[in-house]
């Protein structure tokens, strides 16, 4: 599921995934861009995770991959990025935390990632990292956002459009 905002020039605010299990079992959803909403991430348990442990939230850009991580109070040279395989590891020196960042897109058209496309800025508590994105990636992004564009919205209830054979 994928929320496309024609409003940002078509940026993609919401991409979202619902994996089966082995045994078929329907799983929650998996935010790739985004995050879920407050009520969604709030769960009944009688344990839930520290408000102050970060949290990571993908939200690209037209030209960037781009993710924020919060609450991380470090200074900016105490973060260590890097790039192995087609992964970005965020470190401290401080050893105080550590993150694996995966561009799925990246992933699926099979691109490595290069380090010299990484930049990370730190304000408020929270660390930017962004990844520029490849020149053919844009290409079919546009593409694709072009094709979206010809199709006729289908409005509430109009159900005349999707009539089975």
């Amino acid at each position: 599921s994928s929320g496309i905002n024609a409003e940002y020039g078509g940026e993609i605010l919401v991409r979202k995934w619902k994996r089966a299990s082995t045994i078929g079992r329907k799983s929650d959803w998996e935010y790739e861009i985004g995050c879920p909403p407050l009520s969604a991430s709030m769960k009944s348990d009688l344990m839930w995770e520290s408000s102050t442990s970060p949290k990571v939230y993908r939200q690209d850009t037209k030209t960037h991959y781009t993710w924020r991580i919060q609450p991380l109070p470090y200074p900016l040279s105490n973060y260590k990025i890097s790039v192995e395989n087609s992964t970005i590891f965020v470190r401290t020196e401080n050893k105080k935390y550590f993150k694996k960042l995966r561009i799925e897109d990246m992933d699926r058209f099979e691109l490595p990632l290069i380090v010299k496309h990484v930049n990370c800025a730190h304000a408020n508590s929270t660390l930017m990292i962004s990844y520029e994105k490849p020149k053919n990636v844009l290409q079919l992004e546009q593409a694709i956002y072009s094709e979206l564009c010809k199709v006729k919205p289908i409005q509430d209830g109009d159900m005349d459009s999707c009539k089975q054979q």
